[in-house]
């Protein structure tokens, strides 16, 4: 006759220890369940900053649009022609003439406003690649 292994023989636990496996099963999951908590919390912080950040340089490219839309106007006054039927109709648009004050008014705001926009977007760039790197290196110690 074959050998009977000797635990199959024993009933005293038939299922083992199912009360310190239900604990460390809860343990686990609290572990992971924080770990996600991190996580969330986390994406919640980049969101919200990089959010932040796009607000910024968004309001100040509006800002340059709307503050050369005020300097730099092509509205042109409406000339109403004379309807005579001798004479032909000439309509001469009127010259362009902006002072040099315009001029170098508006070259500052567009530089400057350039300038920030451009730093903004540094900042932005250069906490996304050092984000991306942090990342890689928890993902690599794993």
């Amino acid at each position: 006759m074959a050998d009977i292994p000797q635990n199959m023989l024993s009933f005293d636990e038939p299922f083992g220890d199912t009360n310190g496996r239900k604990v460390a099963l809860k343990e686990t999951s609290e572990s992971y369940r924080q770990l996600l908590e991190d996580k969330i919390n986390d994406l919640k912080g980049d969101a919200s900053r990089l959010g932040k950040q796009a607000l910024v340089i968004g309001g100040t490219l509006a800002a340059v649009y709307l503050l050369l839309e005020i300097l730099i106007s092509d509205d042109e006054p409406e000339v109403q022609p004379k309807n005579d039927s001798s004479n032909p109709i000439v309509i001469q648009a009127p010259k362009e003439s902006s002072s040099w004050f315009t001029k170098a008014a508006t070259s500052y705001a567009v530089t400057w406003a350039l300038g920030l926009a451009r730093e903004k977007l540094m900042e932005f760039l250069a906490t996304q690649t050092q984000k991306h790197e942090v990342n890689h290196t928890n993902d690599t110690s794993k």
